[in-house]
């Protein structure tokens, strides 16, 4: 007996349905009915290339496991991190701002790394500073493999011809090779005042921690001299005019744009810009941040991973932190400098261009305050220097202002 076309065409997809159900129960067997043999990694774009070279052979090397990535950018991590963590709906990876690391252990969010640590990984072979900011008294919860901080860049071209031998090496230096450097179209130097906030405050912080501030536990303790001796530079420049009016419409990208087109002679940057101003065929110099009177200080941040508390397949995620903590793999996905010191060992982190920063990141720098309540102070302080460089307030009223909210948020001078 024929069978009708509608009963075939039943027939067909029934057949079908059962083999997908077939499928997926023999997918299920294999895998143990879990996540076990999947690790997911939340990582920036920035990092994807390489890192996808890198995950090549951690699978060759864990044939039971499987990573899957998704990439983040700059302008919506911390807001997506944060929404995953407090929601419990985690990947099993992070690859997050070492800095943003106390506010998720303040919340428990995150799993103790502290076994990873060994003689796989001795904690000795950090960078000063790089684990204080990712360890309590109780524990390790993430592996740091990017450290690094900001420093001077400037333009050899303009300051040879404005009869400047060299980079600025105190305070009153700084200040008057930028006014000598501020003619025509260009200025003496430029802040990323339109930016992420943190990116112009850790400027600020830099010179009130030159002048005087301390960072301890990862809490900033300012006074109001240093406060103000910061804001002085780095708001008054714009209002008095020897730093480019632009600074209040540019981020950090735009500040190195300036830097590139001749606009501006010097400026606070990281050594991944020098890397680009060289592709653009700048004579570029590097130096240590200057001091009131010697070299100045910096905060040092990095990135690290972190597995959340509630990933799903937390032995993989293991497996994959110590597996990317290796010095080969820290060297090969960082443009800065490793964490490890064993993993700076090539070249390429020592050259001419490099070795300020260097300078600036292993004897002249502390990590970047992290604590929960500095982190909720950046808003106000970014909005005070902004306030100082439009005119509408004195350095002094600045920096009672701030020292009124970090009393407020942080405990008084202690």
């Amino acid at each position: 007996m024929a069978i009708r076309g509608r009963s075939a065409a039943f027939i067909g997809v029934s057949a079908a349905l059962v083999v997908a159900v077939v499928a997926t129960i023999a997918v299920a067997v294999v895998s143990g009915g879990d996540s076990s043999r999947t690790v997911t990694w939340w990582l920036p774009n920035w990092d994807t290339e390489i890192a996808q070279e890198l995950l090549a052979e951690f699978e060759a090397e864990n044939p039971d496991l499987t990573v899957q990535t998704v990439e983040t950018t700059v302008d919506t991590m911390a807001n997506k991190i944060s929404v995953a963590l407090d929601s419990g709906d985690t990947p099993d990876v992070i690859t997050d701002l070492v800095s943003r690391t106390r506010t998720y252990i303040r919340s428990d969010q995150l799993t103790d790394l502290s076994g990873l640590y060994g003689p796989g990984m001795p904690r000795e072979d950090f960078i000063n500073g790089a684990l204080d900011a990712v360890t309590t008294d109780i524990a390790t919860y993430a592996v740091p493999y990017r450290w690094d901080c900001i420093s001077l860049i400037y333009n050899k071209d303009l300051f040879a011809a404005a009869g400047i031998d060299g980079p600025p090496a105190t305070w009153p230096e700084f200040i008057a090779d930028a006014q000598a450097l501020t003619t025509g179209d260009a200025a003496g130097v430029a802040w990323p005042m339109s930016g992420t906030p943190n990116d112009l405050v850790n400027r600020f912080l830099g010179f009130a921690m030159s002048a005087g501030a301390t960072v301890e536990d990862g809490v900033p303790h300012l006074d109001v001299a240093s406060s103000q001796a910061a804001l002085e530079i780095v708001g008054s420049s714009v209002a008095q005019g020897w730093a480019s009016r632009s600074s209040l419409e540019v981020n950090n990208t735009e500040v190195r744009e300036l830097f590139i087109n001749g606009r501006v002679a010097m400026y606070v940057g990281g050594v991944f810009d020098v890397e680009l101003e060289r592709e653009a065929g700048m004579n570029v110099g590097t130096a240590v941040t200057p001091g009131p009177d010697g070299p100045g200080m910096q905060g040092a941040d990095g990135w690290g991973y972190i597995v959340p508390a509630e990933a799903k397949n937390v032995d993989g995620a293991k497996r994959l932190v110590a597996f990317l903590s290796r010095p080969d793999a820290m060297a090969r996905l960082t443009s800065t400098y490793p964490a490890r010191v064993s993993a700076a060992a090539g070249e390429r982190f020592h050259d001419e261009d490099r070795q300020a920063h260097y300078e600036q990141l292993t004897e002249h720098s502390v990590p970047t305050p992290n604590d929960p309540a500095w982190v909720s102070m950046i808003p106000s302080v970014y909005s005070t220097i902004q306030s100082v460089a439009l005119g509408e307030s004195t350095p002094a009223e600045g920096a009672r202002a701030i020292q009124a909210e970090a009393d407020r948020l942080l405990g008084p001078v202690r």
